[in-house]
């Protein structure tokens, strides 16, 4: 099969329909933060995700609101984080087949129609056009597989866009930690903005849904280049998840993947039954933990990461070192304070593997091949929202500690390979990573 090749420079060329193509040049380490593309890139994920977040928080709520049925609430994410799972891949190898910004346009605009479909069966319920079956219907086919399969496409066509820019493993690692940093800032920002939105109008959230991601489609219209698609050479061939040359980031992810998923479910049972608050004071107390959680990643991956200039490797055995003492703090304590902080360095210490992950396993692969690892890498994170939410609150109905003991088996699991695997062990010259 014939290579898809690294584009080198900046020149500008016509493609076989006459569009002028531009050519990305790869950006040294200490100027990834000027290059235009990935700027544009930031935008789009910080607005996308911010319309995907505000969704999230609202839907429960406004479910109860149009008296919706709750387990439909639970359907909708499982079957988003479903077609992530599946679709990851399939959205990365176009990435490279027919170009970036083709992409990144196809999945805005689906993201758009899915959430001016929610946006208008809240509307229909809301004023009576409609009864409670066909907008729960409606509500879970556009949050759930609508919404899911459009998003999907944009870490793997993100990731795939940085890793062509970026010619080494400093610049590597500072491209995605970028990447995931606008990640966790927007789920923040939209937590906020939805609570605040929720408070005027409980309906605002969903209506302002559409606006955000429109945003998002148009800076991808005017701002990501048009670069060269390869529709002339063969589709880039599929990844397997054994592959030995990602395997073992893929094996060092998933604990704390699956861990997070665990703390993200139950975190409410947690401060309510522990400190014995009411469910209210509980809504707070959880809303405020998640945001600290989500605090601790942000600065890590937008401060700390780029600062450290640590190898992959170093970055995910650091993560998740911490990542498990802090698990264990959260399992056993009772104080609030302790809480509190054990999850903000929970956050920080999945800062640190996130960009070490995702890095990390696109420099084990071939350019041909960035567009299909990096959707099997955010598959795996999909993969464990499938199974985590109703394996967490079953397993905390049994015992509250239950959810604790298999998510640490998990994420001890993790940080033993990311210590013992020779892939993730010592560089390729014998030197410690």
């Amino acid at each position: 099969m014939e290579a898809y090749p690294r584009r080198m420079s900046m020149s500008s060329f016509p493609d076989s329909d006459g569009t002028r193509v531009v050519s990305e040049a790869p950006v040294p380490a200490g100027k990834i933060s000027t290059n235009p593309t990935l700027r544009a890139l930031l935008v789009i994920v910080f607005f996308t995700y911010i319309a995907q977040n505000m969704l999230n928080v609202s839907i429960a709520p406004l479910s109860r609101a149009l008296g919706l049925v709750e387990w439909a609430i639970g359907l909708a994410v499982s079957l988003a984080a479903l077609f992530v799972a599946m679709l990851s891949q399939f959205w990365g190898r176009r990435s490279t087949h027919w170009g970036r910004r083709s992409v990144l346009l196809i999945s805005l605009t689906l993201a758009f129609m899915a959430g001016t479909l929610f946006a208008a069966a809240v509307w229909a319920k809301a004023i009576g056009l409609i009864g409670a079956v066909v907008a729960t219907a409606a509500i879970v086919l556009a949050r759930g597989p609508f919404f899911g399969s459009a998003v999907s496409a944009i870490p793997p066509t993100a990731q795939a866009l940085i890793a062509e820019i970026t010619p080494n493993e400093q610049a590597r690692v500072r491209g995605m930690s970028a990447f995931s940093g606008a990640t966790n800032l927007s789920i923040m920002i939209g937590s906020l903005v939805s609570a605040s939105l929720g408070a005027w109008w409980i309906y605002a959230p969903v209506y302002a849904t559409p606006w955000l991601v429109g945003a998002a489609l148009l800076v991808a219209f005017f701002a990501i280049p048009v670069t060269a698609s390869r529709k002339d050479l063969p589709l880039p061939p599929k990844m397997s998840w054994t592959d030995p040359r990602v395997l073992p980031w893929i094996l060092s992810g998933a604990g704390l993947f699956f861990a997070n998923g665990v703390l993200q479910i139950i975190v409410g049972f947690i401060v309510q039954d522990r400190l014995h608050l009411a469910p209210q004071q509980a809504l707070t107390v959880t809303g405020a933990l998640l945001l600290v959680t989500a605090a601790g990643a942000m600065i890590a991956q937008l401060l700390v990461v780029p600062r450290l200039v640590w190898p992959p490797r170093r970055l995910v055995r650091v993560g998740l070192s911490a990542a498990l003492v802090m698990f264990v703090l959260i399992a056993l304590i009772d104080s609030i304070v302790v809480i509190a902080i054990a999850a903000f360095f929970m956050g920080f210490a999945s800062g640190l593997l996130g960009p070490g992950y995702t890095a990390g396993g696109s420099l084990a692969v071939g350019p041909d091949e960035q567009g299909a690892v990096a959707g099997v890498l955010h598959a795996v994170g999909a993969v464990t929202w499938i199974f985590a939410p109703v394996t967490a609150t079953t397993l905390y109905g049994w015992h509250p500690l239950a959810p604790f003991i298999l998510a640490g088996i998990f994420l001890l699991a993790s940080t033993v390979v990311s210590y013992v695997h020779p892939l993730l062990r010592a560089r390729r010259d014998g030197t410690a990573a």
